[in-house]
């Protein structure tokens, strides 16, 4: 097991300041062990996966006690899959299948979200000849409950500040329900943020552009639950008084930035609506050849792309994406934002068409 550190992940410095500081450990039964500080730092672990084999990664606090995992992403294909543990909630588990069914070149991100910790866990995978750990403990620098006030963890049953908190919540209900509900407390900030989200200077807009109902997406395009929303959103666009604003929120590794600025240069071509759909419909690698390939094939300058992908203003673009993603608490995705006159609706992960409707008549 090593480090890396490399510019996707660098770029991601400013939206998530949890990092690496200590190398793994590995121990002496098939087990390894990262240990996982609050720090800056722009080093990933690159861990090792082999054939035909089940590995599963733990994910513990600085006590040992069990943190969960509350968001997923990561690579579904023919020859990996990864999932949560059903009885374990702190766990997820990988499967591989026998080394023919591999693709000849592969690097495979997880992102992983825990529940109460707003920055996300990245752990990166190769190929390794020799056998790899069949289990891996990554060990979060701090305990679950570092983020409670003090007078939380330590003020006795009965007392007056008790007695205070108990009166303000059953006069503001609606404080508990949102501190209980990662979506409420979404929606809440995107009702704060409403202004901001609405003057989109220079975020790709489709559909109808003076709509008054303006369904926002954050997305990433080596996100497979975007792939699987791809016909909802589609959908949008044909319907009357709805307004799409598609924000680019690269969180995946270097291949998700290298498409995320292909599709931003395509827009400088007028050419975003078909360079969009076009990447998000594509399965495999974003490496040179195939943003190339893919969208070479919409009559592109491709010289004149190249040259805007590296552009200050497509960087400036992402760049308030991410800041903007952070202000929301926008952490995986998708992440769909619906803002209309009759208020907002929220959610966070992918969904069909009926559900993206209700969301829009809900907000209308």
């Amino acid at each position: 097991m090593r480090w890396r550190t490399n510019h996707a992940l660098a770029a991601l410095l400013a939206l998530w300041p949890l990092g690496v500081g200590a190398d793994a450990v590995p121990s002496a039964s098939g087990r390894a062990v990262v240990e996982w500080p609050i720090a800056e730092s722009g080093a990933s672990p690159v861990l090792g996966l082999s054939p035909d084999r089940v590995m599963t990664v733990s994910f513990l606090d600085s006590a040992g006690g069990p943190w969960p995992v509350s968001q997923l992403e990561g690579p579904q294909a023919s020859w990996l899959t990864v999932r949560r543990a059903t009885e374990h909630p702190h766990v997820v588990i990988l499967r591989t299948a026998a080394r023919k069914a591999w693709p000849d070149d592969f690097s495979a991100d997880l992102v992983v979200l825990l529940t109460g910790l707003p920055e996300p866990v990245h752990l990166m995978f190769e190929p390794e000849d020799a056998r790899a750990p069949t289990a891996i403990t990554v060990r979060i620098g701090q305990p679950r409950a570092a983020g409670l006030p003090v007078h939380a963890a330590v003020q006795p049953r009965g007392s007056d500040f008790d007695a205070a908190v108990r009166e303000y919540l059953l006069a503001n209900p609606q404080v508990l329900r949102e501190a209980l509900d990662p979506a409420r407390q979404l929606a809440s900030r995107v009702a704060e943020h409403r202004d901001e989200l609405l003057a989109a200077a220079g975020v790709p807009a489709l559909g109808d552009l003076s709509g008054g109902v303006t369904v926002v997406e954050f997305f990433d395009y080596r996100c497979g639950y975007c792939k699987r929303s791809l016909g909802a959103v589609r959908g949008l666009l044909q319907a009357d008084g709805v307004r799409v604003e598609l924000r680019e929120f690269p969180i995946l590794g270097e291949e998700s930035e290298a498409a995320a600025r292909a599709a931003l240069a395509a827009a400088r071509q007028g050419a975003y609506e078909a360079a969009h759909f076009a990447l998000m419909a594509h399965e495999g690698a974003f490496d040179a050849a195939a943003l190339e390939s893919i969208l070479g094939e919409l009559g592109l300058d491709l010289e004149r792309l190249k040259a805007d992908m590296a552009s200050a203003e497509v960087s400036a673009l992402i760049r308030a994406n991410r800041e903007l993603a952070t202000r929301l608490g926008v952490t995986g995705t998708p992440a769909f934002l619906v803002l209309g006159p009759g208020g907002v609706e929220v959610s966070p992960g992918a969904l069909d068409p009926d559900r993206l409707a209700a969301m829009i008549d809900a907000a209308s």
